[in-house]
């Protein structure tokens, strides 16, 4: 086989290999976002049962959730860029945090009000946040090669 030949394969693989890592990316930032704006509504409802000022209950959940989201471009970037393991920990470590700290905002309410089925209908979102964290930055590097 000549090199012409073996030329065509291996730029259809680049492009396939590019094509699935932003696909991905894509996907996880629609996840994010949507957990975003379902997470926006239980935490502002929580915040006003805890008798939080109505002026600053809507600013809880975009503070939690623009951490997560910039852990998770600061947690890419590096992964991208062959950051070590031990360079990646300490966000990962916070991403978690945060993640963790979205889902006890979103479920509290419902469980308070003994709404069992709401309050696991609501973890979903930060469930699906937690997930991506953990596997994101190596299903990237995986797929980066």
């Amino acid at each position: 086989m000549s090199e012409l030949d073996v030329m065509p394969a291996r730029w259809e693989a680049v492009r396939e290999q590019q094509m699935v890592f932003r696909a991905v990316t894509m996907i996880a930032g629609v996840v994010v976002g949507l957990a975003f704006f379902f997470g926006f509504g239980n935490v502002w409802t929580l915040a006003l049962r805890l008798g939080v000022s109505g002026w600053v209950a809507p600013l809880v959940a975009p503070a939690v959730d623009l951490s997560v989201l910039a852990l998770l471009l600061a947690i890419r970037y590096l992964a991208l860029c062959g950051a070590p393991a031990a360079v990646l920990r300490p966000a990962r470590r916070l991403l978690l945090l945060t993640s963790f700290l979205t889902l006890a905002l979103n479920v509290t309410e419902p469980l308070v009000v003994g709404a069992y089925g709401r309050a696991a209908f609501d973890a979903v979102g930060p469930l699906l946040l937690i997930g991506w964290a953990e596997v994101g930055p190596c299903l990237l590097q995986a797929i980066r090669g």
